[in-house]
């Protein structure tokens, strides 16, 4: 059973060769030539001897056949994280003077679990061989592979490749079981990848376009979530492809009926062998359909939105002729039975950037009805007039409300630019809410400026008849010559001109006493000359002696 077991390994490429020295009679015999000992023992080569790393320590690592030191630029490979990982392991590598200077071969042995992946870390270091994965819930990272990275049939649930350079390509070998699991193998930041797919029931996720994938032999299900650039497919029967992504192009060489109606898109198939019956990508256009069913339009305006209501939205002809080319072409694509799924997306993507467009550049219209005006009529409807004067309110009753002529004029002007843009069919929000403003604006102004009336029926007159009586009263004898002469003596006397001033002022008085418009403050300044008269009056009295 072991020897059956180790050429199981070797068929698989896990056996490994180990170029290491080996134990001479000379090597201990002179003390002084022991550089030329280690040259003469590292150029000998034991071939086909297997080697397993049993432990690792800092600097050395432990194997089968002897203790080794780790060269500088592969000490990542065998650090001491990677214990787990290449517990087990088998290797075949180089050593020169008791040094592991380059590794041609690197199998890796150490299982993990669903719940707890084994992790090799490479620290971008170099393999110029090939690396095999040869059991389950294994994660490699950061290394350099320059030969094949090689899942054995070992491998059968899941892998994880982050960050792998492979010089040749990612072979999966094939699984021959009557029961056939699906294996799931992640690729992250793997780019230029090509893999070489031998075996049936495979998932490959893939965060980065995939160059080339060769799919070969009994493999009857291949699923790829990935954008691929070439896709060759030469199996032996029936063949389905599932997944999605974009796929440049598919090849198709070999097989009974190949299916590649999958969720991909699919630019161009090839069709190598006529033997071979191919089911196309069945082209998927609901969404496209869907869109290009009612394309929401909206009104054109000629007049910069003045001729569409404020309920609605409205872009100029030139906009809604872009759209319209951009809904045009994606009919032509819906309508073309040869598009590709390509093709589809693409139409969908550049409707859907012409709609945004399109959908940015509308406006909200300007014009309104009725209704939207209310509000102006009604402030304008709620205007009230009060009497203009023209003798400064002595022609206005008591207590009612006046103004000038030219505040009259000015609130009806408010009120008549309000009125017309009522009127303007074109008037938009902005011309309403303005013309809203200038007449409040001016009935303020207006009702600011309201005196009120102040008509005689209401004036006090009482102080300015007094005042008239006792001016009456105060008068004394007139003399009509220079010196009172004529005047007895001891009695005061005034000249004819100082008493006709006085009775002027008084007669002046008295009619605004009989004016029944006389305003109080033509009352008060008929009171007011009258007293200066008075005082004028008895000051030019004089005494006969």
């Amino acid at each position: 059973m072991k020897n059956k077991a180790l050429s199981t390994l070797m068929a698989t490429a896990i056996t490994a060769t180990l170029i290491l020295p080996v134990s001479t009679a000379n090597a201990s015999s002179s003390q002084n030539q022991p550089n030329l000992s280690e040259t003469q023992v590292a150029a000998t080569k034991v071939a086909g001897e297997t080697v397993t790393i049993r432990n690792i320590t800092k600097d050395t690592v432990i194997t089968s056949n002897g203790t080794f030191r780790i060269h500088k630029e592969l000490k990542p490979l065998f650090d001491y994280s990677n214990k787990t990982a290449l517990t087990n392991a088998l290797a075949t590598m180089v050593v020169k003077n008791g040094q592991i200077t380059d590794v041609t071969a690197l199998t890796l042995n150490k299982a993990g679990t669903s719940k707890k992946a084994v992790y090799f870390d490479g620290g971008d270091a170099q393999i110029s061989g090939d690396l095999t994965v040869n059991a389950d819930y294994v994660k490699v990272q950061e290394v350099i592979v320059d030969g094949q990275l090689i899942i054995t049939n070992r491998v059968k649930k899941a892998i994880t490749l982050d960050e792998v350079s492979v010089g040749d390509t990612i072979t999966l070998k094939p699984l021959i079981t009557k029961k056939t699991n699906w294996l799931y193998v992640t690729l992250r930041d793997m780019e230029s990848s090509n893999i070489n797919l031998a075996r049936t029931k495979v998932n490959v996720a893939s965060d980065q376009t995939l160059s080339k994938i060769g799919v070969v032999g009994k493999v009857t299900s291949f699923e790829v979530m990935a954008n691929v650039e070439k896709l060759t497919i030469d199996v032996e029967k029936d063949f389905n492809l599932y997944g999605e992504g974009k796929i440049d192009q598919i090849v198709v060489k070999g097989g009974t009926k190949v299916a590649l109606d999958s969720g991909h898109l699919v630019n161009n198939v090839q069709v190598d062998n006529k033997n071979v019956s191919v089911t196309l990508p069945i082209i998927d256009k609901k969404e496209l359909n869907t869109l290009i069913a009612s394309p929401p339009y909206v009104k054109v305006s000629i007049n910069n939105g003045y001729d569409v209501l404020t309920t609605e939205k409205w872009t100029t002809q030139a906009e809604r002729n872009v759209f319209e080319s951009a809904v045009a072409s994606a009919r032509a694509v819906s309508n073309n039975t040869s598009a590709s799924q390509e093709q589809v997306k693409n139409a969908i993507n550049q409707y859907k950037n012409a709609l945004a467009v399109y959908q940015a550049a509308q406006k909200t219209g300007t014009t309104y009805g009725y209704g939207d005006k209310a509000s102006l009529q009604s402030l304008i409807n709620s205007v009230q007039y009060v009497t203009v004067s023209w003798y400064n309110g002595s022609d206005v009753y008591n207590n009612n409300p006046w103004t000038t002529q030219a505040d009259r004029n000015a609130i009806e002007s408010a009120v008549s630019s309000a009125q017309a843009v009522v009127n303007n069919y074109y008037a938009t929000q902005n011309d309403i809410s303005n013309a809203v403003n200038n007449l409040n604006n001016a009935i303020w102004t207006y009702k600011n400026a309201y005196k009120y009336g102040n008509n005689g029926y209401y004036v006090d007159k009482t102080n300015l008849q007094s005042l008239i009586t006792s001016a009456y009263n105060g008068t004394v004898t007139i003399s009509y010559t220079e010196n009172g002469s004529d005047v007895s003596i001891n009695s005061q006397w005034t000249s004819l001109s100082e008493y006709q001033k006085l009775i002027t002022a008084i007669d002046q008085a008295q009619s605004i006493v009989n004016n029944l418009y006389a305003t109080q403050s033509e009352v008060s300044n008929a009171y007011n000359n009258l007293n200066n008269a008075i005082t004028y009056y008895n000051k030019s009295k004089n005494t006969k002696h």
